[in-house]
């Protein structure tokens, strides 16, 4: 149960949702703002991943601000993919429509590898390299079901 609590009690610190990440003040479709906060996930994972790779400095303020960063757009992503919002520039599969539920609890495993990362970090490198392998293993398993390939 603590666990639990632990986890709440980051969210909350962490994730201050903002009305403007759905891109609807951008003027963006629903496809270019779930780009936007897939690339932002991307950008906020290479600060860890650099990290683990011996390739910058290992710095806990760093990996909060990054997993602060992926816990934002996670929180408005599975509003973002609405029924019939494929189009030729998607690299969504239909499978997310077709299992949603499997989608969204992905999503919180992927939410859930963040805040674990964040709390790793406060316990030293090691324990953070190992977050870091099981957050990539989250974000690795939803784009090999629900993700064309590259």
């Amino acid at each position: 149960m603590s666990r639990c609590l632990n986890i709440l009690l980051v969210l909350a610190l962490l994730v201050p949702i903002g009305t403007g990440l759905t891109g609807a003040a951008r003027g963006e479709t629903i496809v270019e703002a779930r780009q936007r906060l897939m690339v932002s996930i991307v950008r906020a994972t290479k600060v860890p991943r650099a990290m683990v790779a011996g390739e910058a400095p290992f710095d806990e303020a760093a990996v909060k601000a990054a997993v602060k960063q992926v816990l934002e757009a996670t929180a408005v992503m599975p509003r973002l993919f609405p029924d019939g919002s494929l189009d030729a520039t998607s690299t969504a599969l239909p499978a997310i429509f077709e299992n949603r539920a499997d989608f969204e609890i992905r999503l919180l495993e992927l939410e859930k590898a963040a805040v674990a990362l964040a709390f790793a970090a406060k316990q030293g490198p090691e324990d953070f390299k190992f977050a870091f392998s099981e957050y990539e293993a989250s974000c690795d398993s939803c784009h090999a079901k629900y993700r064309k390939p590259e």
